[in-house]
């Protein structure tokens, strides 16, 4: 059964309409999506510097000098924390060294392969504990 008319099956160009809130509404989103992703990095930028940029003039050495404490492997199961030439085996033997440095330039804790979330994690609370605020952290490659 045809119900149709002949001259209905014709082409007509102004019967056309284009979906303009279609459109409209996938333009709207692809923008949200975009302003969205693109300010995901912005926390990134407010974290705070580990270097000394107040003072104005010639820097004492210790200025510029990183405080940097290690996290390496230790014994089978375990981590060892070393600043300098001082190696500690325990979190609180770590917070008492910490205790003893200058806090104002901060300090970088680098953690070598093969250690342990809950070992960097104990690195970086015994920064806190010890009263520093601007605490580094360097990942392994």
């Amino acid at each position: 059964m045809k119900f149709l008319r002949r001259e209905d099956r014709r082409f007509y160009p102004e019967k056309v309409r284009l979906p303009l809130v279609a459109l409209i509404d996938v333009v709207f989103f692809l923008l949200i999506y975009f302003v969205t992703a693109g300010t995901l990095a912005g926390e990134e930028a407010q974290l705070p510097s580990a270097l000394r940029t107040e003072s104005q003039g010639r820097g004492r050495g210790s200025d510029l000098a990183p405080q940097v404490l290690y996290v390496e492997p230790g014994a089978p199961g375990k981590a060892r924390f070393r600043i300098g030439e001082r190696t500690m085996d325990s979190r609180d033997a770590l917070t008492v060294v910490l205790r003893q440095l200058p806090r104002e330039n901060g300090v970088i804790v680098r953690v070598s392969s093969g250690i342990t979330v809950e070992s960097a994690a104990a690195a970086l609370q015994a920064t806190r504990d010890a009263g520093f605020q601007k605490v580094s952290y360097v990942p392994a490659r």
